[in-house]
């Protein structure tokens, strides 16, 4: 996983680098297939930079946490006299050069390190949750492009049948044939197709602009016809899904790691209110003077320095604020776990119902309703079948046709969602 995550950060920062320096050039391909479009997301994507980035900072921060402080050098003139100025006046006087190093209690330096990996383990989990969420986001996108892209193109289609079905009425009003309510139907009709042209239209525009988003598409790239929305997945059981998201699920995983920093940042919180110590070595460099009865000898000394933490409500409050903290996390864990689990049954009801829709609509209610138009047109030419029962069947072929493309796109979303919130591929 390590790998993967490396490389994609590398993508990712190495695209940002180089749009920043010039415009990009983008050609989606044609059909727009999403595999290109899951491709480009994860390189492209500045949100999941972003959160590569983070994860990379958060990894930066494991070898400072457990380290010891810089050592510290002080140098000292020492006694030196108002008077004169002078190292040789007086024996006492001399340069004094100090080393010292702050060493921690026992543990704590540990704990700190513990918690930031903790911490770089908990960002990789969730740049992993993020980059599923955003190939869910694609898809999604991509589906709803697809739909619309469909809707137009099966709404022209019968626009075109029902101007004719609109010709026949008004030619038969005009011989005498026909009835005026059954045209006045008929540009009512036309006119309702017309409108649902337009909200397809929109549609496509609203489903381009949120993909180009995702994929971070330079302005004026334009996205072509989807490929097909059909996704022959096996259906998966719900009982095994739900007993592998505490092991699948990165955004668990991240919280469990976020759940064990919280712990190492508590437990380093009660060793910080025990004492530490400053260990100090000291040598004075001297010139002989008369009278000094070592005879101009450098000195050496050492040091200890003890910290008393004696205001121990401080280090209580310090404490009982981990304590808090920790709890929070726990409680956002349980909470994350309760919440995935109602995702995965609702995401699994949803995916089911599509799928059933899928085959419902293309096994029984398209072929039947195209059967049934067929049927109503052979009526109407020997006068059977009046021109409102034509009307209708044509209007009911219309709507099975969209309602079919409409299923197999909720399929692929209802797929990405399940998949995004489990936290491993299912097709």
């Amino acid at each position: 996983m390590r790998a993967r995550f490396v490389g994609a950060a590398v993508l990712a920062a190495a695209l940002v680098t180089s749009s920043a320096g010039a415009t990009e050039v983008v050609a989606p391909p044609v059909p727009l297939t999403l595999a290109w479009c899951l491709e480009r997301a994860q390189g492209a994507n500045p949100s999941l930079a972003a959160d590569a980035a983070q994860a990379d900072a958060a990894r930066q921060r494991i070898g400072p946490a457990g380290a010891l402080e810089d050592p510290r050098f002080s140098y000292e003139a020492s006694n030196v006299p108002v008077g004169d100025w002078d190292f040789k006046s007086t024996p006492l006087s001399g340069h004094q050069l100090r080393l010292s190093q702050r060493l921690p209690f026992p543990g704590l330096l540990s704990n700190r390190a513990e918690a930031a990996r903790s911490g770089a383990r908990a960002a990789e989990a969730e740049f992993d949750d993020r980059r599923r969420t955003l190939a869910a986001e694609v898809e999604k996108a991509w589906a709803e492009l697809g739909f619309a892209q469909r809707a137009i193109e099966i709404t022209d289609r019968n626009l075109d049948l029902l101007r004719q079905l609109v010709e026949i009425a008004e030619a038969r009003y005009r011989v005498g044939s026909g009835l005026q309510p059954d045209v006045l139907r008929a540009h009512v009709e036309l006119t309702t197709l017309l409108q649902q042209r337009l909200r397809h239209v929109a549609a496509v525009d609203t489903a381009e602009a949120r993909l180009a988003a995702l994929l971070d598409l330079p302005e004026g790239a334009r996205l072509g016809r989807t490929g097909e929305l059909e996704e022959p997945g096996t259906i998966p059981d719900r009982g095994p899904l739900l007993a592998r998201v505490e092991g699948a699920s990165p955004r668990l995983r991240a919280l469990q790691e976020r759940v064990e920093e919280a712990r190492r940042r508590r437990r380093a919180a009660q060793l910080e209110g025990y004492p530490d110590v400053d260990v100090g070595l000291g040598y004075r460099v001297r010139r002989s003077v008369a009278g000094d009865t070592v005879d101009g000898d450098d000195f050496v000394s050492a040091g200890v320095t003890l910290r008393l933490p004696v205001n121990r409500s401080k280090w209580r409050s310090r404490v009982a604020e981990r304590d808090a903290l920790l709890r929070r996390e726990e409680a956002r864990l349980r909470a994350e776990r309760a919440a995935l689990r109602d995702r995965i049954r609702s995401g699994h009801a949803r995916l089911v119902r599509a799928h059933e829709e899928v085959a419902l609509l293309g096994t029984g209610l398209l072929p039947q309703a195209r059967q049934s138009l067929e049927s109503s047109r052979a009526g109407y030419e020997v006068g059977r079948v009046d021109f409102p029962s034509l009307l209708d069947a044509q209007i009911n072929l219309v709507q099975a046709e969209l309602r079919l493309v409409q299923a197999q796109a909720e399929r692929r979303e209802a797929f990405a969602g399940l998949e995004a919130a489990l936290g491993e591929g299912l097709r």
